[in-house]
């Protein structure tokens, strides 16, 4: 019995160090200072848009993500700065910029891997 708790925390430990892994690949992937939620979940929205060829206007981006809108513009603001999503005109379509949506197809697919070797452990 004393093997019965260590074994029932074996599957959640390999998520949790995953998990750490998959955080550590994003901050050498992504700056570090887009970190904060709503942009990291901004880019998120726009790279499903974009699979599946939808555009995205910033106040739907904004609602989508749960940002408040003054938040929402600011990030959006930064990451054009970055070079992370398209300059775009108020109203327009959103997209993340072609590095961006490069370099979020290679985070997601490792990340991906990452998380299916939880079944193969």
């Amino acid at each position: 019995m004393a093997n019965e708790p260590e074994s029932a925390h074996a599957g959640s430990s390999r998520t949790a160090e995953n998990l750490i892994h998959v955080r550590s690949l994003r901050a050498e992937v992504f700056p570090s200072e887009i970190f904060d939620e709503h942009a990291w979940n901004m880019m998120l929205q726009l790279f499903v848009a974009q699979a599946k060829a939808q555009e995205v206007s910033e106040n739907e981006l904004i609602r989508a993500t749960g940002t408040p809108p003054g938040a929402g513009q600011r990030w959006l603001a930064h990451l054009v700065a970055d070079g992370q999503i398209e300059p775009y005109t108020d109203g327009g379509a959103i997209a993340l910029t072609a590095s961006a949506l490069d370099r979020m197809e290679g985070f997601l697919r490792d990340a991906s891997a990452i998380h299916q070797s939880d079944d193969s452990a």
